[in-house]
């Protein structure tokens, strides 16, 4: 039998590198009920095409979560698209794989730190959300864990529930759940967002929006005692909005 899945403990050990994330990956959707499977990833024919089309090697680890997933529509496409192979874009400083589609922000890879296996990720300032570009993640990897929580995080059978911070919060979250180590760098440690997490739940605090004083909390359960226990322990004006 498998070891019982605890995001108290798999989180942690995700942030360790490319196979520590991909397991997670696998782990968390299997916990969902929709393992990954062999057709779940591009074939190597479109990730070299999209190389001789940039003229550029993709890091390995992009290589890889593109292998593995990339077709995961469910785990990856929420309030922000994976830009498939062919629409990868790459200008003199960045290669583009991820775009938003409200704050219309993008998240790429300097393109000066291609050659690596594991590169840091930056986040597109040009956009109304930020000013110039800015560190995202310490590593692609990492980022990877993080595009699977924060789409996660809006929709699915216990996701999707959100609302604005209020006093207290903070304490509360730290007397329930486990604060899991920094998954991103935009913004500095003080607007950062954090991320808790139970046995069967996910609650990230974005603080990352400044007209939010106290920023915004989202729920993601995988079981629907798990969402009635976090909505009962963080009590307040709860809304259900589920990205499509």
């Amino acid at each position: 039998m498998p070891p019982a899945f605890d995001l108290r403990d798999e989180l942690p050990a995700a942030l360790a590198g490319p196979p520590a994330a991909w397991r997670f990956v696998e782990r968390f959707a299997a916990r969902l009920g929709a393992p990954a499977g062999p057709d779940d990833g591009f074939p190597e024919s479109e990730l070299a095409a999209a190389e001789s089309r940039l003229g550029l090697r993709l890091p390995e680890a992009m290589r890889e979560w593109y292998g593995r997933f990339g077709r995961r529509h469910d785990l990856l496409h929420g309030a922000r698209t994976l830009l498939p192979p062919d629409e990868l874009e790459a200008d003199d400083e960045a290669l583009t794989w991820q775009v938003e589609s409200f704050w219309l922000y993008q998240i790429a890879v300097p393109l000066d730190r291609c050659g690596e296996a594991d590169p840091p990720v930056v986040i597109d300032g040009t956009s109304q959300a930020y000013e110039n570009w800015e560190p995202y993640a310490d590593r692609f990897s990492t980022a990877c864990v993080e595009t699977v929580l924060s789409e996660n995080t809006l929709c699915g059978d216990w996701g999707g529930w959100t609302r604005e911070g209020l006093p207290g919060d903070t304490a509360r979250l730290e007397r329930s759940l486990a604060l899991v180590p920094p998954l991103l760098t935009v913004g500095g440690t003080e607007r950062a967002g954090r991320w808790y997490a139970g046995a069967d739940v996910l609650v990230h605090h974005d603080r990352t929006d400044d007209a939010v004083e106290a920023g915004r909390l989202y729920v993601r359960a995988l079981t629907r005692e798990a969402l009635d226990e976090s909505l009962t322990a963080l009590p307040g004006p709860w809304t259900e909005t589920a990205a499509g």
